[in-house]
């Protein structure tokens, strides 16, 4: 062997029986050709059934080859016990464009429902390579080329660790990489952008990382087709590493792309956007984007609903030998930027730019899906694990989600707040609680002894069983997550000194410390997912009985110490020292603060004792306001309340001002009132001030009258539920946002954002409602003066209403 190559894995992609690796180097980057093909499994309870299948040609003509592995199939209750592998075929593909043919091919050969059971197939080639090679994106490598050929006449290379990184590294190093954004000037038909507006100039910046190299420039020529191919010539001139846009999936590339089609020059701009030189692939991944003639590629764009809100995800616009960052569809880089991004894509495997786009779950279950592989273990294509068997009374039993202890709405002084860490990937990591464990196989219940029954599902140990001989994937999975986002955390707080240097620093280890909390958020609600591998709804259920008896016994613990429960939800609960002990306390006010504290201090031991969780101490409220429900003065509302810490820190959920959808004006005077009466020491201080909070209401009220608020301060956001054409009937303000957009030619897919501002909320024509921003007067914009009004004082309202209650 020979040294090939040294740097940092920066993307890597499939062609026909080649990944293609490249690799950044100090110098520039190195494109290198590994001899790879993916491979799918099939399991059959009988081998005859499996060999049929070599028979068939339409199969043969899409596999290179072919051979018999062991392997353990998922869920294990496929294959009874989970400690036997089993013997199924491995077909190795010539071309993974044909992975879905194929498995459609076969499954199209059952003949009964799991005659042929398939694995592995819905996996990226890419992330099937890295898992194989224990590989992970922007990790160093050392690559040596054999001098020999192998059986299929290619000459593989041996890949391993440089020195100064591995997988478990968090000081890992990430390399300067050149950046290029840009913006399309064209001529408008319309106020609404249009893909088909003729592109004038383009604007051009190139940067370092964070660091601009020179000004914007623009690229413009005496035609389009000159400006098209200037700007071709530009990216291939600058060699930038990640193009990084602003809706460059759902816009910016297809307006750009279409005008090339336009110009017929499509192939020498796909020929210069990417660094791979294979045009035959970048026509044929580009497909969907050169047959569109609509904005977004919509063809193959989707609507997702998660959560209760629908979503929408445009059809990703993906460059080869490059990664194109578009900071609309990443939240993950918008919010935690390139350090976040990395090391979820490195601990995840997924190439940076699949990962930028990538939902968390899909980032999750790539976990998953290594440590899956890792142990042998082969990943369904269609999941079947099916929900045990539960009587009514059992069903009431184990539906019941987290505890809620309802507070009673109103003001309160001196609450101290406790939030489990981590508490639900916690409580599956120690309890090992995954798909795979629950009434595993290999454990038998009944001969458990009273200490080992401890350890069952609370309320339901009736009906579950937790495997005590192997760690599940999930929790296998989640321990990686939570050890390194414990030790970033470490090593944030512990970056004391205040020099830029160690700014820096202390911002990466925050980025990335955040971005794996998302994987740790996802965790709990991907474990009950249909559609996930490894999700199961028992699994699910089993760590909200977990959690409830956490939350029941805490709440004990914490009244046996003299507190009372003021709120308690999930994971958090908030206590206040009771009333009778203050007033009888034979302690001096001077000490009672001292007193107070390290009562709260033992509560927290205690409760850690017990339960065997970490729980954090928020702190002690000064004052906090937990709100009534809209429906009901009487009734709490859950998620709905404000405070201020003793040390003047502010907390607010639920409220207008924490609302993404509210205009900022609304929010800068909601906050202007909160940070009033942050200034407060208690309610009673707070009701003095009312006068002074009704001169703040006056100043806002005051400039909506005299039409003295900008009009990008008063814009609504709000994220539609279906798409526009589904919308005709509906005779609201979103409605008739949507038809003026649609009246201009711009038609919405459910889950896209509209923003507008009220006009007319009265009128009988309810067209004459909403105006979208896009079609706004930026010179003369009319707003409903009344309406705005109305709003200014439910925001009031919202935050004051239970101090003139007193």
């Amino acid at each position: 062997m020979r040294p090939t190559v040294n740097g940092w894995l920066f993307d890597i992609h499939h062609i026909k029986d080649q990944m293609v690796l490249w690799i950044k180097q100090k110098g520039g980057i190195k494109r290198l050709e590994y001899p790879w093909s993916p491979s799918i499994y099939v399991a059959s309870n009988l081998k005859k059934d499996l060999l049929a299948l070599l028979d068939d040609n339409k199969i043969l003509s899409m596999i290179k080859s072919y051979n018999f592995e062991t392997k353990y199939e998922y869920p294990p209750s496929i294959s009874n016990n989970h400690k036997n592998k089993k013997e199924v075929l491995k077909l190795t593909l010539a071309d993974s464009f044909n992975i879905l043919n194929l498995a459609k091919r076969i499954e199209k050969l059952s003949i009964r429902f799991g005659h042929y059971r398939l694995y592995n197939v819905d996996i990226s080639p890419e992330q099937a390579f890295l898992y194989e090679k224990e590989l992970y994106p922007m990790g160093i490598y050392n690559i040596e080329r054999n001098t020999e050929e192998n059986l299929e006449g290619f000459k593989e290379y041996q890949i391993s660790n440089d020195k100064n990184d591995n997988i478990d590294s968090f000081e890992y190093a990430i390399p300067e990489l050149k950046f290029l954004s840009f913006e399309l000037i064209s001529e408008k038909r319309s106020i609404l952008n249009n893909i088909r507006d003729e592109i004038l100039k383009i604007k051009v910046l190139v940067f370092n990382n964070d660091v601009p190299i020179k000004d914007a420039f623009y690229v413009f020529k005496e035609n389009e087709l000159e400006t098209i191919l200037e700007f071709a010539y530009e990216i291939n001139r600058i060699d930038p590493d990640i193009i990084l846009t602003t809706g460059g999936d759902q816009f910016l590339f297809p307006h750009l792309l279409y005008r090339a089609k336009v110009n017929k020059v499509q192939n020498q701009l796909l020929a210069n956007l990417s660094r791979e030189a294979n045009i035959e692939y970048i026509l044929k991944k580009n497909k969907l984007f050169l047959n569109t003639d609509t904005e977004g590629g919509s063809n193959s764009s989707s609507s997702f609903f998660s959560y209760g809100r629908v979503y929408f995800r445009p059809r990703p616009f993906f460059l080869y030998g490059r990664t194109h960052i578009d900071i609309n569809n990443s939240f993950i880089y918008k919010d935690n930027g390139l350090d976040g991004l990395t090391e979820l894509s490195r601990i995840c495997r997924i190439p940076m730019q699949i990962a930028s786009r990538s939902t968390i779950g899909k980032c999750l279950s790539s976990l998953y899906f290594y440590n899956a592989q890792k142990n042998d273990i082969l990943i369904p294509w269609k999941p079947t694990t099916s929900e045990v068997f539960k009587s009514f009374s059992d069903l009431l039993k184990s539906d019941k989600g987290g505890s809620i202890f309802e507070s009673k709405p109103g003001a309160y002084d001196n609450v101290a707040e406790f939030d489990f860490v981590s508490l639900y990937p916690n409580i599956m990591l120690k309890k090992n609680i995954s798909s795979d464990t629950i009434n595993c196989s290999c454990c038998n219940p009944e001969s458990e002894s009273e200490s080992e029954s401890k350890d069952r599902v609370p309320e339901l140990k009736h009906l579950y069983h937790i495997c005590k001989k192997r760690t599940g994937i999930v929790p296998l999975s989640l321990k990686t997550v939570l050890d390194r986002r414990l030790e970033y955390k470490y090593r944030k707080n512990n970056c004391n000194n205040q020099s830029d240097s160690h700014m820096k620093l202390r911002d990466r280890y925050d980025n990335r410390q955040t971005a794996l909390k998302w994987i740790l958020v996802t965790s709990f609600g991907y474990l009950g997912f249909s559609n996930s591998k490894f999700g199961r709804i028992d699994a699910h259920i089993a760590v909200c009985a977990f959690a409830r008896d956490l939350l029941s016994i805490t709440s004990k613990i914490a009244e046996r110490h003299g507190f009372e429960i003021i709120h308690g939800i999930v994971d958090s609960i908030w206590v206040k020292e009771r009333e009778l002990q203050l007033k009888t306390s034979s302690i001096k006010d001077v000490k009672k603060m001292a007193y107070s504290k390290k009562r709260l201090k033992d509560l927290k031991s205690e409760i850690e004792e017990l339960t065997d969780f970490s729980i954090s101490f928020e702190g002690v409220y000064k004052w906090i306001v937990f709100d009534y429900s809209k429906s009901s003065p009487t009734l709490p509302a859950l998620n709905r309340y404000f405070g201020v810490f003793d040390d003047g820190t502010i907390k607010m959920r639920g409220i207008e001002a924490r609302r993404h959808d509210t205009p900022v004006f609304f929010i800068n005077f909601q906050q202007e009132l909160v940070n009033t009466m942050a200034g407060c020491e208690n309610i009673n201080e707070i009701i003095k001030k009312i006068p002074h909070l009704e001169t703040i209401y006056k100043k806002y009220k005051s400039l909506l009258i005299s039409r003295k608020v900008n009009y990008t301060d008063l814009i609504f956001t709000k994220r539609i539920s279906k798409n526009s054409n589904d919308c005709e009937d509906r005779k609201t303000i979103e409605n008739c946002v949507l038809k003026k957009l649609a009246e201009g030619g711009t038609h919405l897919h459910a889950g896209e954002q509209i923003k507008y501002i009220i006009t007319d909320f009265y009128s009988k024509n309810y067209l004459n409602r909403a105006t979208p921003i896009e079609l706004i007067n930026k010179n003369n914009p009319n707003y409903d003066k009344k309406r705005y009004l109305e709003i200014l004082k439910k925001t009031y309202d919202s935050v004051t209403r239970v101090f003139y209650q007193r």
